[in-house]
């Protein structure tokens, strides 16, 4: 995942996650590239690269592991092993919470 970050980064970007309502299975995962870091933002560093996670959003996420995975027809940024998440949907990106 480090390596590919680098390598799609532009200048001072880094990947920005969002867990948000919606998706197949309650919450989604959301993943962009931003420049701009909030007060409020929780900053991972490793490797030279940054990934943000916005504070409510890192609730969801603790414990998680964001991996990038390549497929012959797509390639993404997804969330792995995350003990927050009950069951997700067959394509990752979507979630629900364990109560």
């Amino acid at each position: 995942m480090i390596k590919r970050l680098k390598k799609i980064s532009q200048g001072d970007s880094f990947l920005r996650i969002i867990v948000e309502g919606g998706g197949c299975s309650g919450f989604q995962y959301k993943f962009d590239f931003d420049t701009e870091i909030k007060d409020e933002d929780h900053v991972i560093e490793e490797g030279g690269v940054k990934v943000v996670v916005d504070s409510d959003s890192v609730e969801f996420l603790k414990g998680a592991t964001v991996d990038y995975h390549e497929e012959l027809i797509r390639s993404a940024f997804r969330i792995v092993n995350n003990p927050k998440a009950e069951q997700g949907c067959s394509c990752g990106a979507s979630f629900s919470l364990k109560l």
